[in-house]
């Protein structure tokens, strides 16, 4: 009786160690499909092309303030191209500091009307073979404003090649939003607007109030200024007024230079990150 409990325990004793072992493989084999190499991306910098993109949204801005009859309209309604979508994301990025790194760990780009979040975090593990592996991260995210209120919705996530579950993508979004909402200047600049969507072919619609025309105007000048020229702000912003007055064409044509050179940047850059 005592040699078949015996033999007993070390069958299980014996399971227990092969099942160990699969754990063990399994938490490995995980860790290598959800690390890869350390990415960096270049860090958004004021390279003067942004601020022909904001003229012409500002351009495009004063016209839909008014219907055919040139009667001001309820609702304004501005659909901002994807170039100026990524110009105004990149503006939100940018450290223009003088100590700002040349590079940095994350990129957003607005591909397809959503936002391609990238995100590359070296892990600690110190031994081989997990030395010099990091966590990669892409999320996809659609972001929506109704009255002021930012709401989130994620597409699709992974962590490498592990794909990311459903649940965790809702509670990291309903984080981005609280976090995103704590800020005064993000909270101060969504105010703005009734609504803000994605539209079609890439774009983003940004739907106001006429009144609030001034704040939106200051909202697509800071993403074409270089903050550190702030002795020319007046200057620049008197010259941003006429062309909103008289629609400045060559804003319109400096605009769509800028806009192929961008669009063929923001293409390399995906198909980059991507690999």
């Amino acid at each position: 009786m005592a040699a078949k409990k015996k033999g007993c325990f070390s069958r299980l004793l014996k399971l227990f160690f092969v099942l160990l072992i699969v754990l063990a493989v399994l938490l490995v084999s995980l860790f290598f499909l959800a690390t890869g190499a350390p990415v960096s991306y270049p860090a958004p910098k004021f390279d003067g092309r942004s601020k022909g993109l904001m003229a012409s949204a500002i351009t495009r801005l004063a016209r839909s303030l008014v219907d055919k009859e040139g009667r001001v309209v309820e609702t304004a309604e501005l659909h901002l191209t994807q170039n100026e979508v990524q110009a105004l994301l990149d503006a939100m990025m940018r450290d223009d500091g003088e100590d700002a790194p040349e590079t940095v760990p994350y990129a957003l780009v607005w591909d397809d009307a959503k936002i391609r979040f990238f995100y590359s975090q070296p892990s600690d593990a110190m031994l081989p073979p997990f030395s010099g592996k990091a966590i990669n991260i892409l999320i996809e995210l659609t972001p929506y404003v109704d009255d002021g209120r930012l709401t989130i919705n994620p597409g699709s996530g992974a962590l490498g090649k592990v794909p990311i579950p459903r649940f965790a993508l809702n509670k990291l979004a309903r984080w981005i939003e609280k976090d995103m909402m704590k800020r005064e200047r993000i909270r101060t600049t969504l105010s703005a607007f009734k609504s803000i969507e994605p539209g079609e072919n890439g774009t983003l619609v940004l739907m106001f109030d006429p009144r609030d025309v001034n704040t939106v105007v200051r909202i697509l000048k800071s993403a074409g200024e270089d903050p550190r020229k702030a002795s020319d702000e007046e200057d620049d912003g008197e010259e941003d007024d006429e062309n909103v007055g008289r629609g400045d064409e060559d804003a319109d044509e400096d605009a769509d230079e800028n806009s192929d050179e961008i669009e063929d940047e923001n293409e390399e850059r995906i198909e980059k990150i991507e690999e």
